[in-house]
C-alpha cells in the first residue's frame, strides 16, 4: 500500500439532502481503511450531524464547534475512534446557529488543522444546500465528489450547486488576482454583455484573450466536480448520470465527470438500521463491489494529479 501524498481531502457534497451523503462518506472512509490508508471522516453538515449514527457510533461531546470556538485548540483532541482499523471521526457541530456563518479565517484555520492531522486522506461530508459554509469547503477540498439521485429535484439542485460553486470560485480566485470588478461586472444578473449562463460567461472570457482568458483556462482546468448517482432502479435511471455529463457541458460548460451510479438495494436500509456500514455487512452486494469501483477510479485519478490543498482558494462570506 503506498501512502498518499500529500494528503488528500475529499469533499461529498449535493444541493438536496436525503441523497446519501453520509452513507457514501462513511462507506468510502470505512472502504479506504481497509486498504491501508489513515482516515479521517469529518461530519461538516453543521447542525444536523448525523455521520457518527452510520458508523455505529455514540454522539460525541466534542466537535468542529468546539474547535471554531476555540474550546479546543488542538484538532486531534476531537478525533474519535469508530472501531475500525486506520479510521477516525471527527463530528459536527451540536449546534449550528453558533457556526452558520464561518468567517474566513475560521474556514482557513479549520482546513489547516485538518491538513496537520496524521492521515493520508479526510472526507468531508457536507451539508445539504447551497450556503458559502458549504460551498467554500466543497471548493477547498481536493477531489470534489457530487452526489444526487435520479429525481428531478435531487437533478434541478445539483445543477444549482455546481453553478453557483462555479460562479464562488470565480469571485474567490477574481479576488486573489486582481480581477474582482471585472468578474463582479460579468456576474450582474443584467450585465451589457448578455451573459445569463456560465457558458455564456466562459466563451466571453475566452474572446477577451489575455488575462481574462488565462483566468479563465486555469478555472476550468480547475474545476470539474464528480458525479456519483445513488438509488437507481432501473435502466432509464442508469442514464441519467451520462445526461447530466453531456447536459453540464452542453449548457454550462463545465465538464462534470460521472463516476459512476449505486443501484438501490435493500441491503443498505439494513446496514442503516443496523449502524453498520454496509460494505462490512454486506462485503459481497453489489453496492459494496460499485463503491469499490468508484473508490479506487478517485484513487487513480489523485495519484495521477497530486497537489496540495489551496487554503486560500475560497474567499469570505
Amino acid at each position: 500500500m503506498r501512502l498518499l501524498n500529500p494528503k488528500q481531502i475529499w469533499a461529498i457534497g449535493g444541493g438536496k439532502g436525503g441523497v446519501g451523503k453520509s452513507f457514501i462518506t462513511g462507506n468510502l472512509g470505512v472502504m479506504l481503511a481497509q486498504r491501508g490508508y489513515r482516515v479521517v471522516l469529518v461530519d461538516m453538515d453543521l447542525g444536523g450531524a448525523n455521520l457518527h449514527t452510520w458508523l455505529g457510533v455514540n454522539n460525541p461531546d466534542r466537535g468542529v464547534s468546539e474547535f471554531v470556538g476555540h474550546f479546543v485548540e488542538n484538532v486531534d483532541q476531537l478525533l474519535t475512534p469508530t472501531g475500525i482499523n486506520n479510521l477516525s471521526l471527527i463530528s459536527g457541530a451540536r449546534d449550528g446557529m453558533e457556526i452558520a456563518n464561518l468567517k474566513h479565517t475560521q474556514k482557513l484555520r479549520f482546513l489547516r488543522a485538518l491538513q496537520r492531522l496524521e492521515a493520508d486522506c479526510v472526507l468531508l461530508d457536507l451539508g445539504a444546500g447551497t450556503a458559502y459554509n458549504t460551498i467554500d469547503f466543497f471548493l477547498l477540498a481536493d477531489t470534489h465528489l457530487l452526489l444526487a439521485v435520479p429525481e428531478p429535484t435531487s437533478i434541478e439542485n445539483a445543477y444549482r450547486f455546481i453553478k453557483n460553486s462555479f460562479y464562488r470560485k470565480l469571485r474567490s480566485d477574481g479576488n486573489e488576482q486582481g480581477l474582482r470588478d471585472a468578474i463582479e461586472q460579468l456576474l450582474l444578473l443584467n450585465n451589457p454583455q448578455g451573459i445569463r449562463t456560465p457558458k455564456d460567461l466562459i466563451e466571453y472570457m475566452h474572446r477577451q484573450g489575455g488575462t481574462l482568458g488565462r483566468f479563465i483556462e486555469r478555472q476550468l482546468e480547475e474545476f470539474q466536480p464528480q458525479l456519483i448517482l445513488n438509488q437507481v432502479r432501473n435502466a432509464q435511471d442508469m442514464r441519467i448520470g451520462s445526461a447530466m455529463e453531456s447536459a453540464c457541458f452542453k449548457y454550462f460548460g463545465l465538464r462534470l465527470k460521472f463516476l459512476g451510479h449505486i443501484e438501490h438495494e435493500d441491503a443498505v436500509w439494513h446496514s442503516v438500521l443496523q449502524r453498520r456500514p454496509l460494505v462490512l455487512d454486506q462485503p459481497n452486494s453489489g453496492t459494496t463491489k460499485r463503491l469499490s469501483v468508484i473508490c479506487s477510479a478517485i484513487l487513480q485519478q489523485r495519484s495521477q494529479h497530486p497537489r496540495a490543498t489551496e487554503l486560500t482558494s475560497a474567499g469570505g462570506p
